[in-house]
């Protein structure tokens, strides 16, 4: 008989079991509390902000600890996740901010600049030069930066301030965190950056819990003798867990366009740049002739209403990234001052610590504004945004850039610690772009400067000089050249002239049948001894016209002649203290000469239009027009052939725009430019007259034995004698193809 279930035992067990279950649930809830998420603390961004992230990482071991992995018989424990909350992000104000500038502006100053800093993303208030003016009279420092304010005059708007260097963000996990400026309770802009010492500020960034998770420091530091402010940037990840970041601040602003009154907007954009790493190998060479923005062609094109877009991305562009080529630098310029960001490396760095991390996109920002006239007069700002960077628990991501400040000088800029490395001297343009751009050859602006330097230096000892030393220098070496094309043009000249008659009847005879007029003048050129290649006398003087832009452009563009006085300043010498009348003559080879200085700008209905302001009275485009008139009435050639009483008036109008409009454009020219001008017609007008005394001396104008008529001479030397030799053959041979008849097939 079997035996009856033991009812107590049935029950304790499934209690026992119970029991010790609930207690295991307990302990382990009890552990995992201690490293568990943090309670979500109270959003203070609108409903609309994103969620908050956490991120696992491994703790950082204590300092002192064993960092050596060894292996153990014992299972190794699972690592700790640490995880920290990125909502409500925000930088932490700092009321009342207050900043000390650096450098100075005092003329026994090591410092070539004085700088103030702005409360805005601690960007820069104002970069004014110490030993540069806006005048000769040594008043107004050039400042180079500055902040700029906007209201838009319409009712409801705020005023818009743009900041050069200014750290517009920090992007955190995907979420960008504000550090231009907070807001405060009272609705008013408050600063986020607190100083540490003059031109050393600090930013703390915290979650919506008031915790820390990252540290920004800038550092603003100016080295005597030098332009370029070394700008130290580091964001620190002071959170347990990894963070991935990316930066964003302003670069430089558009300069002031210093040539409005002649010469156009020579404003640009430029870029230093490397190939991709198979193709620049080890070569350290930055290059920067590819892009030479104007500055209009950045703005891009205006839409429908008339306003250019307010951001648009410029690097990298479409060659940029069809190429894969690297940025070095970037920078903005006008005709003789430039400011450029790049990254800060050693002399000796290879061509891969020279790419521009820190710029890894750059956009073109524009302030939407309108001037005083209400004409749309739009400000831009460069703004940069670095490649993303991955931040370990503690670690610090470093973010500096270089900030090159002056003059578009060569040499000096080759010279700086900071600059010379990247090859910011690609920065420097002689060039005016345009249809002019192509032929200015860099090579040659190269040479002239570095010869106009040199008459200065050991020389001559005045620019004024030194400029009519050179023209006197490129016109001799030029002489050949010029000789052999006036003797062979006027010798066709005369030719033509003699053929003329013969011309006339042919034309008139076979007036009806253009062809049979074409074979008859070809006949006539040959029985006459006459080739149309006569007239390749003038492709030597169009080869010299590089030469001759490339010299106009170096003089408009060089630096060296800013500020300087022609003739040892001997009329400043005479008038001492700046009077309008002859204060101001040839002061200054960068502006006009200034006969008499208004000291104000007049606007002349047209004339404004096309010149500019009217400021002064300049009386050397009026000597310009004296020599242009010499030129015209006393050496111009008698035409070839008789002219119809339309061609005469025509040729007039001619003569009088040469002397007269171009002169009148001239009239804002600097004074420099216009000198030079003077000089090199002058000898022009001199040259000409001794090729023709030479040519009647030894009656060149006589044409040599014709083709086809016996005799043989002495074959001509010199390049460009052998060239129009063979283009003479070259043409007989064709002329004698052409007389041969079609050879029949046989059938």
């Amino acid at each position: 008989m079997p035996q009856e279930p033991n009812r107590l035992l049935r029950l304790l067990v499934p209690l026992g079991v119970l029991a010790i279950g609930v207690g295991i649930v307990i302990a382990v809830m009890k552990n995992t509390g201690r490293h568990g998420t943090p309670p979500r603390p109270t959003p203070t961004a609108p409903a609309a902000t994103a969620p908050a992230t956490t991120a696992p990482a491994t703790p950082t071991p204590a300092a002192g600890a064993n960092q050596t992995t060894t292996q153990s018989a014992t299972p190794e424990q699972p690592a700790q996740v640490v995880t920290v909350s990125l909502e409500g992000l925000r930088a932490q104000a700092v009321p009342d901010a207050t900043f000390t500038p650096i450098g100075s502006l005092d003329k026994d100053s090591p410092y070539e600049a004085m700088v103030e800093f702005s409360t805005l993303g601690a960007g820069v208030k104002s970069i004014a030069l110490t030993r540069h003016f806006e005048t000769i009279e040594k008043k107004q420092h050039i400042v180079i930066q500055a902040e700029q304010t906007y209201t838009n005059p319409s009712p409801g708007s705020f005023p818009e301030t743009v900041t050069p260097l200014a750290v517009l963000g920090l992007e955190i996990e995907g979420r960008m965190v504000d550090l231009l400026f907070s807001v405060g309770q009272d609705g008013r802009p408050q600063s986020v950056w607190r100083q540490v010492s003059p031109g050393v500020f600090e930013a703390i960034i915290v979650n919506g819990a008031g915790e820390r998770i990252a540290r920004v420091e800038r550092a603003y530091t100016l080295t005597p003798g030098s332009f370029t402010v070394r700008l130290s940037q580091k964001v620190t990840n002071v959170t347990g867990a990894p963070l991935s970041i990316r930066w964003q601040q302003f670069g430089p602003a558009d300069l002031k366009d210093d040539a409005a009154g002649y010469g156009g907007d020579k404003r640009r954009v430029r870029f230093g740049y490397l190939f991709p790493p198979e193709i620049q190998k080890g070569d350290p060479t930055v290059l920067s002739d590819e892009f030479q923005y104007a500055r209009s062609s950045v703005l891009g094109k205006a839409g429908p209403n008339g306003l250019y877009d307010e951001v648009r991305t410029v690097w990298p562009n479409p060659r940029a990234t069809s190429d894969r080529l690297r940025l070095v630098w970037l920078g903005v310029s006008n005709r003789y001052f430039g400011v450029a960001m790049l990254p800060l490396v050693d002399a000796g760095a290879g061509p891969d610590a020279k790419v521009f991390h820190t710029a890894d996109t750059v956009d073109r920002v524009l302030l939407q504004r309108w001037n005083a006239e209400g004409k749309y007069d739009p400000l831009q700002i460069m703004r940069t945004t670095s490649a993303a960077q991955r931040l370990t628990p503690g670690a610090a991501a470093d973010v500096s850039v270089g900030v090159y400040a002056g003059p578009m000088e060569r040499p000096r800029i080759r010279k700086d610690a900071a600059a010379g490395p990247v090859g910011l001297s690609g920065l420097v343009l002689y060039n005016f772009g345009g249809m002019c751009g192509p032929c200015t050859f860099s090579f040659l602006t190269g040479w002239l400067l570095g010869l106009l330097l040199f008459l200065h230096e050991y020389v001559v000892f005045d620019w004024a000089l030194s400029i009519m030393v050179l023209v006197l220098i490129v016109r001799t070496i030029l002489h050949p050249v010029t000789k052999w094309s006036q003797i062979r043009l006027q010798r066709f000249g005369k030719q033509m002239q003699g053929m003329a008659p013969k011309q006339k009847q042919i034309q008139e005879k076979y007036k009806d049948d253009p062809k049979k007029m074409r074979e008859e003048m070809a006949k006539l050129w040959r029985e006459e001894g006459v080739s149309p290649t006569g007239a390749l006398g003038c492709i030597p003087m169009l080869m010299q016209t590089p030469v001759w832009i490339a010299l106009y452009a170096t003089l408009y563009f060089a630096f060296e002649l800013r500020h300087q006085g022609a003739f040892f300043g001997v009329f400043q010498s005479i008038v001492p203290g700046h009077p309008k009348f002859l204060g101001w003559f040839l002061g200054d080879l960068a502006q006009p000469d200034r006969f008499y200085y208004f000291h104000r700008d007049f606007h002349i209905p047209l004339i404004s239009g096309l010149l500019g302001p009217i400021s002064s009275i300049n009386i050397l485009p009026l000597i310009l027009g004296a020599v242009f008139y010499v030129q015209q009435k006393y050496l111009t050639p008698p035409p070839t052939t008789a002219l119809t009483p339309e061609q005469k008036q025509q040729q007039v109008m001619m003569k009088w725009m040469l002397v007269v409009m171009f002169p009148l454009m001239m009239y804002n020219a600097p004074s420099g430019l216009a000198l030079y001008f003077i000089v090199n017609s002058t000898l022009g007008i001199l040259e000409s007259r001794y090729i023709r005394k030479h040519i009647d001396k030894y009656d060149l104008l006589k044409p040599k034995t014709p083709p086809g008529k016996g005799g043989g001479g002495p074959k001509p030397g010199g390049f460009f004698a052998r060239l129009q030799q063979l283009a003479e053959e070259r043409q007989k041979q064709m002329l004698k193809a052409r007389g041969k008849p079609l050879p029949r097939k046989r059938v």
